[in-house]
């Protein structure tokens, strides 16, 4: 599927939208490694963090993780920094569901425990890009679930996400196998533009969805 050694596929639940401003609640991380023809899961990793602010009631909510949860089963967010970064070398294709989003929150975490200057180097796979550019509105990974007939569950928790886009990776390239022309590009809503600081090595393309607008430059 990918012509990599190495992917981690990663997902954050936050405690709001700002990257600066708001903290991960809960990381959710596979990592992968290729093993003849297809990948192998070698580590699986699941943890709410503590977070310096309440968690707002629309994010228990939409995620069900209380004030409780996280005091009885909460680690610090130093702790779950470096749980996280053990997962990714400097090799690692980081993999994600809307994956601008996260990165936002992945480099503030860097910036935070190892190096205040850290920018994203690894290469990056937005499955939401190769979705988008296959099917019209809604994009949103429950689409996707819905559409492939994906049998996970949907639960906006962050490890349930993560193995669901991965699973919704593989079935896109069984459908069409060029996931690889979506590495280091990511979409974006022209209406919009582009959310949070743009990586130097990726490429940001307007998609306005089911037109193969990222497939066509690639």
């Amino acid at each position: 599927m990918l012509d990599r050694k190495e992917i981690v596929v990663f997902d954050f639940e936050t405690t709001g939208l700002d990257s600066i401003k708001d903290e991960i609640l809960e990381i959710g991380a596979i990592r992968l490694v290729k093993e003849n023809n297809g990948f192998v899961i070698k580590d699986e990793l699941e943890v709410i963090l503590k977070t310096s602010m309440e968690i707002p009631d629309k994010i228990t909510e939409i995620t069900g993780i209380t004030k409780q949860m996280q005091e009885a089963e909460g680690i610090s967010q130093d702790e779950g920094f470096h749980l996280l970064n053990a997962l990714i070398g400097e090799d690692t294709l980081l993999v994600a569901y809307n994956i601008q989003f996260d990165l936002g929150f992945l480099e503030s975490f860097y910036r935070k425990f190892l190096n205040p200057k850290y920018e994203i180097k690894n290469d990056v796979l937005d499955v939401m890009a190769v979705y988008k550019d296959r099917h019209r509105y809604p994009h949103r990974l429950e689409s996707a679930i819905a559409k492939y007939n994906i049998n996970l569950v949907n639960s906006h928790r962050a490890l349930d996400d993560v193995k669901a886009t991965y699973e919704v990776l593989r079935v896109m390239n069984d459908e069409l196998p060029n996931v690889n022309k979506y590495i280091n590009v990511i979409g974006f809503n022209k209406k919009y533009g582009v959310s949070g600081k743009r990586l130097n090595h990726v490429k940001y393309v307007a998609q306005y969805g089911g037109y193969r607008e990222i497939e066509k430059l690639t």
